[in-house]
């Protein structure tokens, strides 16, 4: 045999892995939580794809949204008091000794409480509706504004009565504008 013959035999070549490249990624975003306030969460992570990275990224930047997001302007919520129930303890104290009784003092004729007038239902809805009306800067907006009041079942007839003046001086006001603003006016 020849030198040749007697080498070992060849090792198969073997195929290297893909190289994976790390990727730093990075989101920033500003959150809303009361007027002229925000919150900006920036979170940058390391991994192998952006696809990676970015769903490892996005839950945890909705949660911080959902969490923060105008959170200046929420209603407080109310956590709910437990119930305690009742428990019957035993009296074990000594009865005091009897006290002889107070003598009244003069009767005063009886007065009759002052009925509580609640404000109509309607005082609201009808506050919100002028409110409307007094700020709308278009006629169209207006004409939305007239369809909700004779849409709405918060207003009273008498209400909408009220307000039927004030929707047509709105109207006469906004006309007079729009056709000063065309030049035809004054």
């Amino acid at each position: 045999m020849n030198e040749e013959e007697k080498k070992a035999p060849a090792k198969p070549k073997l195929k290297k892995a893909p190289v994976v490249k790390l990727v730093s990624y990075g989101i920033k975003m500003t959150i809303p939580t009361d007027n002229y306030a925000n919150v900006q969460p920036e979170i940058i992570v390391k991994a192998s794809s952006l696809e990676d990275a970015h769903n490892y990224i996005a839950p945890h930047m909705n949660k911080l949204w959902k969490e923060y997001f105008l959170i200046g302007k929420r209603r407080k919520e109310v956590a709910p008091q437990p119930v305690v129930p009742n428990k019957v303890v035993p009296n074990t104290e000594i009865a005091p000794a009897p006290v002889a009784p107070p003598v009244a003092p003069p009767v005063a004729p009886p007065v009759a409480p002052e009925p509580a007038v609640a404000p109509p239902a309607s005082s609201v809805a009808l506050v919100k509706a002028t409110q409307a009306v007094e700020s709308c800067m278009s006629i169209d907006a207006l004409d939305l504004i007239g369809n909700q009041v004779n849409a709405s079942i918060k207003l009273t007839e008498e209400d909408k009565k009220i307000l039927t003046p004030l929707i047509l001086d709105k109207r006469t006001k906004l006309l007079e504008v729009e056709f000063n603003a065309q030049g035809r006016g004054k």
